[in-house]
């Protein structure tokens, strides 16, 4: 649930609470046992999907380790999964999360959770689940940015109109091959406005799992050199001496490329434990 790649949980102490497949839950772990309490009925397959419990992730870690970085990135982080979450949720999520730190996603995700989401209560604690896409599709956008999501407003309420009015958008998406959805998302008739590569990226892998999704965002660029080091032409990402900090279309898809190569049908994986070392690495943590 730290990994950044769902936002919206309440988190208290050892336990988090959440909706799963539109049930609220309390979730906790108590060493290699997986904890779900629900006040309502949810099925073990509904976890077990969720949660990908049923993905061999050994074999994958086995795939991605190509060098001492990635072997030391799956070993402190061992056991993480890319969770299988609701396509719509995610496409929510992550156009609300552009250009905000974690903190600041978590903050906005249940502002709007909060206007436009169920409303549950377990264990004295009062959480929510994601936010109704058909109720942001109705709103005024002035009552959006009463959530405090700002600029990003004019983006939701565009996304969330276009998939109201097209209930077959989803199943659209989840029938094309990564570098269709890719390109249908970020331009042409089915692009969400706001939607740009890395958005896009964090949409495939999360919500629709499409594991050749590669998102690239500062923190991968930043441990990019260190995961990938030999694998490609160091001047892709420096500009007279200095890491890049911002991507053209061309050089994004160019590096995502080269982790496909790599890593192959896994370079999602790869990029989970590439983002959570390297916000260890150069985010003052001494873990990594």
């Amino acid at each position: 649930m730290h990994s950044g790649q769902i936002f919206g949980w309440k988190n208290f102490g050892k336990k988090w609470y959440g909706f799963l497949n539109k049930v609220p839950v309390c979730v906790s772990q108590e060493e290699n046992k997986l904890i779900v309490v629900s006040n309502k009925s949810i099925t073990e397959d509904d976890i077990i999907y969720f949660f990908n419990l049923d993905e061999d992730v050994d074999k994958i870690n086995k795939k991605i380790d190509v060098n001492d970085f990635m072997e030391k990135a799956i070993e402190l982080y061992c056991g993480i999964r890319v969770l299988r979450q609701d396509p719509v949720e995610t496409i929510i999520e992550f156009v609300c999360a552009q250009n905000k730190n974690i903190p600041a996603i978590q903050k906005t995700i249940t502002e709007i959770s909060k206007r436009y989401g169920e409303k549950a209560e377990m264990n004295g604690i009062t959480f929510y689940g994601k936010p109704n896409i058909r109720k942001i599709a109705k709103s005024k956008l002035s009552e959006i940015l009463e959530t405090g999501i700002g600029y990003r407003a004019k983006y939701l309420l565009s996304t969330a109109e276009k998939i109201s009015e097209d209930s077959t958008y989803v199943d659209k998406i989840r029938s094309m091959e990564y570098f269709s959805a890719l390109n249908a998302m970020t331009s042409g008739k089915m692009k969400l406005y706001g939607v740009g590569l890395k958005v896009a990226d964090c949409i495939l892998l999360y919500g629709f799992y499409k594991l050749e999704a590669f998102p690239i965002d500062v923190w991968i660029l930043r441990a990019y050199h260190y995961a990938l080091k030999g694998f490609y032409d160091e001047n892709l990402l420096s500009v007279n001496g200095f890491r890049k900090t911002k991507l053209s279309r061309k050089e994004y898809l160019l590096m995502g490329d080269v982790a496909r190569k790599v890593f192959g049908k896994y370079a999602g994986y790869a990029q989970l434990y590439i983002y959570l070392a390297s916000r260890s690495l150069f985010g003052g943590s001494k873990k990594f």
